[in-house]
C-alpha cells in the first residue's frame, strides 16, 4: 500500500534566497571592492579611481568592464559553496569570510584574463605589456574584502 502525502515542491532558488536573506539579516554581507585610500600610484591618483575609469571608462580609455563580469562568473559556485558550507557546519563567519576569499580572486582572475578592447600599440610600447588592466599590478593587489555587519 502506498502513502501518499502533499509535501509542497520547493524551488530551489527561493530556498537559496531565503538562505541568503537569512545570512544577511544575521551575519551582514561580504563587500569585495577597492577601498579608497588603500594605495596610490605615482601620480598620486588613488587606486579606486584608476579601476573606475578602467571599468567604466572615460574620455582616453576604453570601458573594460571586470567587476560585475567577475562576480557573475562567480556568483553560483560561491553561493553555494557558502551556503553547503554553513550546512555542514561551519561557522557563518568563516563560510562568508571564504566567500569574500573567493568573490576576491575572481576579480584578480577577470583582470588578468581580460584581453579585450586591447590596448593601443603605444600604450604596449609604453608599459612592455599588452594586458589591457595590468600595468603596474598595483590595482590588482588592491582588491579586497570585508564583513558588513548586518543594519
Amino acid at each position: 500500500m502506498d502513502i501518499k502525502t502533499n509535501i509542497p515542491k520547493v524551488n530551489k532558488n527561493d530556498l537559496l534566497d531565503a538562505v541568503l536573506e537569512k545570512l544577511k539579516l544575521q551575519f551582514g554581507t561580504v563587500d569585495v571592492v577597492f577601498f579608497v585610500g588603500s594605495a596610490k600610484y605615482k601620480g598620486g591618483k588613488d587606486v579606486t579611481q584608476v579601476a573606475r575609469d578602467n571599468d567604466k571608462g572615460t574620455k582616453k580609455i576604453p570601458e573594460r568592464p571586470f567587476m560585475i563580469p567577475a562576480g557573475n562568473k562567480a556568483a553560483n559556485k560561491t553561493i553555494n559553496i557558502t551556503v553547503n558550507s554553513i550546512a555542514g557546519g561551519m561557522d557563518e563567519q568563516q563560510a562568508l569570510s571564504r566567500a569574500g576569499i573567493m568573490f576576491k580572486n575572481a576579480i584578480q582572475r577577470e583582470i588578468t584574463n581580460l584581453k579585450e578592447p586591447p590596448n593601443a600599440e603605444s600604450t604596449i610600447e609604453k608599459k612592455g605589456s599588452s594586458n589591457p588592466l595590468i600595468d603596474t599590478g598595483l590595482m590588482r593587489s588592491k582588491v579586497d574584502w570585508k564583513l558588513r555587519p548586518p543594519k
